[in-house]
């Protein structure tokens, strides 16, 4: 089957992109085709070059689709609370998908803090219905619901979207309009924009296509981090990622099982005195309050 798949990234996640190719190309099936399209925010040469020959040593397509350095220059990145988030402007390319992939009809979108398990040939090969865009349902959708007063609400880490309709329907229009207009509603940045602006035309995957698994009391009520088990695709969301010291993500040695089939294996030797270091003595904010911990034990406090 021929099969598009679409990444963005900026300099700053070309790294962890290349783990989630090297899980994708690792378990695609036999007769899949994959043409993958990364949306191109400033990825350094080097490691376009690390990427292109990845993807042509798995015997897939890749291709750059440069993205303007001035699209969302404006976008609110902040989190609820008002800090800046983790998220980095480069999660609103996927608003532009129709006018940047002027050739492609439906396409697959995958977050780069992902891994696959297998093949995405079920996945794209599902009829849509109708429906503009799918997506698995949010670990934490009933109070974005509420909040946007909302029916559906889905997470925009792995969507399936029918850019023919996108485009017979104006949707990029539709979403820079929200942008543009309601940029005071928006917390979680170009999900509550999809979400809204899609939102009689939004259907659900099954949670096997984006098990968002995290190291959370959310996580385990939620039942993702069981799902995770089986789950096609791990998804690891919030700020606290696998590659960062402390993380303790249930699925975090995944990241680390493709990291090491990539040209940044050397970074997993890193990632362990930067833990090392972390075990000693760290810092952590929470509440409002910043603690600096030594040996595992608090030896200051102070509220922001």
């Amino acid at each position: 089957m021929d099969i598009t798949v679409c990444f963005a990234s900026d300099a700053g996640y070309a790294r962890h992109l290349a783990v989630a190719l090297a899980s994708l190309l690792h378990n695609k099936a036999r007769g899949d085709r994959l043409t993958i399209c990364i949306l191109d925010g400033g990825i350094a040469e080097r490691d376009r070059r690390i990427l292109e020959g990845m993807a042509q040593e798995g015997g897939a397509s890749l291709r750059f689709v440069p993205v303007r350095g001035e699209s969302f220059h404006d976008a609110p990145i902040q989190t609820l609370a008002g800090s800046v988030s983790h998220i980095s402007r480069a999660a609103y390319y996927r608003l532009l998908l129709a006018s940047l992939l002027p050739d492609v009809e439906k396409v697959i979108y995958l977050d780069c803090d992902l891994v696959c398990r297998g093949s995405l040939a079920p996945l794209y090969g599902l009829d849509m219905k109708g429906d503009w865009l799918r997506g698995v349902v949010d670990i934490d959708a009933e109070t974005h619901r509420r909040r946007l007063g909302l029916r559906k609400y889905i997470c925009s880490g792995v969507l399936l979207v029918d850019l023919k309709a996108w485009r017979e329907h104006s949707v990029e229009e539709r979403c820079t309009a929200f942008l543009r207009d309601h940029a005071d509603m928006i917390v979680l940045h170009d999900q509550d924009v999809l979400n809204v602006v899609c939102q009689e035309h939004l259907g659900y995957l099954d949670r096997i296509w984006n098990a968002q698994a995290c190291a959370t009391r959310q996580g385990r009520l939620s039942g993702f981090n069981d799902v995770a088990k089986i789950a096609n695709i791990v998804h690891f969301i919030g700020g606290r990622k696998p590659w960062q010291a402390g993380c303790q993500h249930p699925f975090r040695r995944e990241y680390f099982r493709y990291l090491r089939m990539t040209p940044y294996r050397n970074m997993v030797w890193r990632w362990r005195w930067d833990c090392l270091i972390y075990a000693l003595a760290h810092t952590k904010y929470s509440h409002g309050r910043k603690r600096w911990y030594v040996c595992g034990i608090r030896v200051w406090q102070k509220r922001d």
